[in-house]
């Protein structure tokens, strides 16, 4: 049976930010593959950020890669409030939370994420578009 597209996005969301939170702590010896996030990411993927700035595939990738083991021990990460805000064929715009926490700061942004089934994929979904929006600051 295939999985529902909402039920993918959501298993996609959480697992691929667990990644982000192992890969932007310091790894102590562990060795991390990034093709998880990089096959994750549509040739075409955009993110806009909470200041507004665009980035392609391209420079989200290299921004990933040179930020590897880069945040300290302390630094963590969630996704929560997920909501299937629109679907159609194998495509679903899936609205959540992100909060980060990162030298006792809290900051949390609203994210908005195109996502569409790709057999390719590592758990055969990929993100094409992703905007976030700060949230007023927590701390």
């Amino acid at each position: 049976m295939t999985e529902r597209l909402a039920d993918l996005a959501i298993r996609e969301c959480v697992e691929l930010h667990a990644f982000f939170l192992a890969w932007l702590r310091p790894h102590n010896g562990v060795k991390l593959d990034p093709s998880r996030f990089e096959r994750a990411f549509d040739p075409a993927f955009r993110l806009v950020g909470p200041d507004g700035g665009v980035r392609d595939r391209a420079a989200i990738v290299g921004w990933l890669h040179d930020l590897s083991g880069g945040r300290g021990d302390d630094f963590r990460m969630e996704v929560s409030d997920f909501r299937a805000a629109w679907q159609q064929g194998d495509a679903i715009l899936l609205e959540y939370v992100e909060t980060q926490y990162l030298q006792g700061k809290t900051t949390q942004r609203q994210s908005t994420a195109l996502l569409r089934r790709a057999p390719d994929a590592p758990i055969g979904i990929v993100w094409v578009h992703l905007q976030e929006t700060w949230l007023q600051t927590v701390d």
